[in-house]
């Protein structure tokens, strides 16, 4: 039984609309610079993008520089040698959220990942590197749509740990706490049976009772949590204050259990879990390599995915791939990934969001095929 449980609290920040990210630089602000929790902020590159472009404002909105704060060593740099457990974590995701893998395509993973995904990842990086002075090295799947086949592409573009999702272990908690190797890539995985914005956990010191029961209970000495920073910004269940007050609250329940409960980055919880097996090799084989899995479902599959428009987000990759190998001009694809990239927002692809999403998804599609059809 752990002596020790960590604790590591990801969300999710995926905005692009100034009212939206203004209310996550708040929960920034307030949560991981007055009261010091080392949350792991899993920024895609649009929000990234946003907040660096919309500085002076947000600075005047607030009365706090945000991105002069996060450019700071109150946020870790790994790359840079700063590497404290108890201090926040820039992580990121694609730039317009697209998945890690694209869904029943097998055959066009090869020219997904280098033709698609890199420049994604490039785009939020570079974002993170020029504008807030960090070289993050943890990477989150948009809604969870991820298989260890990704591993290789994202070691290769420098990350060190993806953080992904374990609704497809069902009851096997202990899976749960276990670090799998992927490519020499750290698969931290995110535990679905602990919800912080649940009503049951309207008291923090219910959700670090229950963080350290799980953790003892399971042999498992590091819990991760994630959910998206909407549940505490006041755009769903609970009002920005009250979501505020509770990851605040969370973190001085931690503090008070005398070293028994800790918050830590997801860095820090790579780095330190021992307990940890090869993706490949790990007993059941817990993971083959190319099989997909997503958050959206308790049973982590896919049935939420329309699966048409993924067959056609499929169809214009292989086009994209066709053009190059036929020596087409570069400009003309390059614009035709654009469209594609907006397009192939995971959201886009659900089949529960309908009306606006459906048109700005067909929209985009109609543009790229044109461009690669001449």
């Amino acid at each position: 039984m752990p002596n020790q449980i960590n604790l590591v609290i990801g969300l999710i920040c995926h905005h692009g609309d100034w009212d939206d990210f203004k209310r996550d630089a708040r929960v920034i602000q307030r949560v991981s610079f007055e009261k010091r929790v080392p949350v792991t902020y899993l920024f895609s590159g649009m929000e990234l993008d946003a907040i660096a472009n919309n500085r002076g404002k947000l600075c005047s909105e607030l009365g706090f520089d945000i991105v002069g704060a996060m450019q700071s060593n109150h946020f870790i740099s790994p790359r840079f040698g700063h590497a404290d457990a108890h201090k926040p974590e820039l992580g990121i995701m694609p730039y317009n959220h697209i998945p890690l893998v694209h869904p029943w395509a097998q055959h066009l993973w090869g020219e997904y990942f280098e033709g698609i995904l890199q420049d994604q990842i490039r785009w939020s990086q570079g974002i993170a590197e020029q504008m807030f002075h960090k070289t993050p090295v943890t990477i989150h799947p948009p809604d969870g749509v991820y298989a260890p086949a990704a591993a290789h592409a994202l070691r290769g573009l420098g990350f060190d740990t993806v953080v992904v999702s374990g609704e497809f272990l069902g009851s096997d908690r202990h899976s749960k706490g276990i670090l799998y190797w992927a490519s020499g890539l750290r698969h931290l995985m995110r535990t679905n049976d602990i919800q912080p914005q649940d009503d049951e956990f309207q008291d923090a010191r219910h959700l670090v009772d229950r963080v350290e029961q799980y953790g003892h209970e399971n042999d498992m000495p590091f819990v991760t949590i994630t959910c998206d920073i909407d549940e505490f910004n006041g755009m769903r269940g609970m009002g920005d204050c009250d979501g505020i007050a509770r990851l605040c609250c969370i973190g001085d329940e931690a503090y008070k259990r005398g070293g028994r409960v800790q918050i830590v980055n997801a860095n820090a919880a790579a780095h330190w879990n021992m307990h940890s097996t090869n993706v490949e090799t790990a007993e059941r084989n817990t993971w083959p390599w190319n099989d997909v899995h997503a958050q959206i479902h308790g049973d982590g599959g896919l049935g939420w995915i329309e699966g048409e428009r993924n067959w056609v987000v499929g169809h214009v990759v292989w086009l994209i791939g066709e053009r190059y190998r036929q020596g087409w001009e570069g400009g003309v694809i390059q614009r035709a990934k654009e469209h594609l990239w907006m397009a192939a927002d995971i959201a886009c692809r659900n089949k529960y969001f309908q009306d606006g999403l459906s048109c700005y998804f067909w929209e985009n599609i109609r543009y790229a095929k044109q461009l690669l059809n001449g």
